[in-house]
């Protein structure tokens, strides 16, 4: 009986009680809808992730190819060229909302790029931007994954202790709130029948 020494054994903290347990109930079940669509939102960007860095893997070869190419044929001037005719890239850091939970991005601007001068130089460019913006899109996707898992786990949580600690306690508090009162009934109907058989001998002296 130690869980009703903690609270008033009156009618109003009955209600009170009552009231948390179904607030208790609604809470669970918001909280277990949300998990359901984090868990299918994680699964998702895990498998947007696998398709990015399968993407990237067929991206790496053809620029890894094509720099050995241009540097077998112009020797390492060709990089510095690529360096100075190549437009700097642009980084901003930005958050993004997924399913309510916020996970940092970036994204990338470009400004129109210079005409190359070297054959071959235009392509690599090309492919060469379309590999780090894949990457960038892969971190992107990663950065959602650890998040939407620190969510998950964060959500897990509070669904367990709902349904493991704070359901069980309000449960067994009203339940035991409720045996004390039918307990309160049966003696207050005992004391009644005592004082009326008192009352009834009396009468019958008189």
């Amino acid at each position: 009986m130690s869980q009703l020494q903690k609270i008033r054994p009156t009618k109003i903290e009955l209600i009170r009680l009552r009231r948390q347990l179904v607030l208790a109930v609604k809470v669970h079940k918001v909280l277990r809808e949300r998990l359901t669509i984090l868990v299918n939102e994680f699964l998702a960007q895990l498998r947007e992730s696998v398709e990015k860095r399968r993407k990237i893997n067929e991206l790496i070869l053809p620029v890894y190819n094509r720099s050995a190419g241009l540097l077998g044929v112009y020797g390492e001037n060709v990089f510095e060229l690529f360096r100075r005719t190549t437009p700097v890239l642009t980084s901003i850091l930005t958050t993004e909302n997924i399913m309510g939970v916020s996970t940092r991005s970036v994204v990338l601007r470009t400004p129109g790029q210079d005409e190359a001068v070297y054959a071959g130089l235009k392509d690599f460019q090309t492919q060469a931007s379309e590999l780090l913006k894949a990457i960038v899109e892969l971190g992107k996707a990663e950065e959602a994954i650890l998040a939407l898992g620190r969510e998950i786990k964060s959500t897990k949580r509070r669904v367990n202790a709902l349904n493991y600690v704070i359901i069980p306690r309000l449960s067994q508090q009203i339940r035991l709130l409720r045996m004390k009162f039918d307990e309160r009934e049966r003696e207050e109907k005992a004391r009644m029948k005592r004082v009326k058989s008192i009352l009834e001998k009396r009468r019958k002296l008189e």
